[in-house]
């Protein structure tokens, strides 16, 4: 994540170059040359390869902020949880990089009983976890965040 900004610029420079070559005028001389013989170009060297990859690498580009489009709604319907069981319990989660890890760790949160709501902020490397303590625990919502690929580092019961 730290060298997205670095690989999205080198390839804006590399399409720019490669659309630059294949649009330019050709000089005079050039076009006067009959050295060769004029053939199609090949699919790969072809207008409509380099525009494919273009809108490839554009909407590879652009998958953080759709990604949650992907991960079905699990969210499930709370009939009656007794109040007393009711907690909220805030985690510092190291390793989130954009809303696509949002939506990972909300919907592995919510596989399991007992969830009441989850929310998730990478750009506060946190979320916050409204839970039933009569049907889940706490190992069991950190164990759910750690399969991820995401690391719970802190774990503090919230202030209601």
């Amino acid at each position: 994540e730290p060298y997205r900004p670095y690989l999205i610029g080198f390839t804006v420079l590399v399409l720019g170059y490669a659309w630059y070559q294949k649009l330019k005028p050709q000089p005079a001389d050039e076009i006067a040359c009959d050295c060769e013989a004029d053939g199609k170009p090949s699919f790969f060297q072809s207008k409509m390869f380099l525009g494919i990859v273009t809108v490839f690498a554009i909407v590879m580009t652009a998958f953080p902020y759709y990604s949650a489009a992907f991960y079905p709604d699990n969210k499930k319907e709370i009939g009656f949880v007794q109040p007393d069981y009711i907690q909220k319990i805030d985690l510092r989660i190291k390793g989130m990089t954009c809303t696509g890890c949002e939506e990972h760790i909300k919907h592995a949160v919510n596989e399991l009983d007992g969830i009441i709501n989850v929310e998730a902020s990478y750009e506060n490397g946190n979320a916050s976890v409204e839970f039933d303590r009569s049907k889940v625990s706490f190992e069991d919502i950190k164990a759910a965040v750690d399969s991820t690929g995401y690391q719970v580092v802190e774990a503090v019961p919230a202030s209601n």
